[in-house]
């Protein structure tokens, strides 16, 4: 992965991770023909087909790195008071202390250099049971 980030970009290395994680391609010198064409663009996909031209290379299911680089930026967002521990925790789909943990002891969500990936959203096509009960009051 770190190679091929050197040439593509650490951003769509994680991209062809997550999309063809756990599978293998073969890179045609051809670039029109490169299989992760439609997803990093033509210039990138030049350069794929130039590097590894010919191979067949077995893409890494990168899990830690995915997993990294989605909570970065909500890590981050804790950090710089725009979120709590609690509502990263439910958007990350992580126990509180160990959101808590993140934020406190680790370098994610520092570094400028981090990949902002989409983190997982909760299901908007769920309803709360505050949207279904109104509010109440009590007297």
């Amino acid at each position: 992965m770190r190679e091929m980030a050197e040439h593509i970009g650490a951003y769509e290395t994680l991209l062809i991770s997550d999309h063809f994680g756990g599978r293998e391609f073969y890179i045609p010198a051809d670039p029109e023909k490169n299989p992760f064409l439609p997803l990093i663009g033509a210039a990138k996909a030049r350069t794929l087909s130039w590097v590894y031209r010919r191979d067949t290379l077995a893409i890494p299911t990168a899990r830690y790195a995915l997993s990294r680089a989605r909570r970065g930026g909500i890590i981050a967002a804790v950090r710089s008071g725009n979120l709590t521990v609690a509502d990263a925790a439910r958007t990350l789909g992580l126990r509180r202390d160990y959101t808590s943990k993140l934020v406190n002891q680790t370098d994610e969500g520092r570094s400028g250099s981090s990949c902002a990936m989409a983190a997982r959203r909760a299901d908007d096509r769920q309803i709360t049971i505050f949207d279904v009960l109104g509010t109440t009051s009590r007297d």
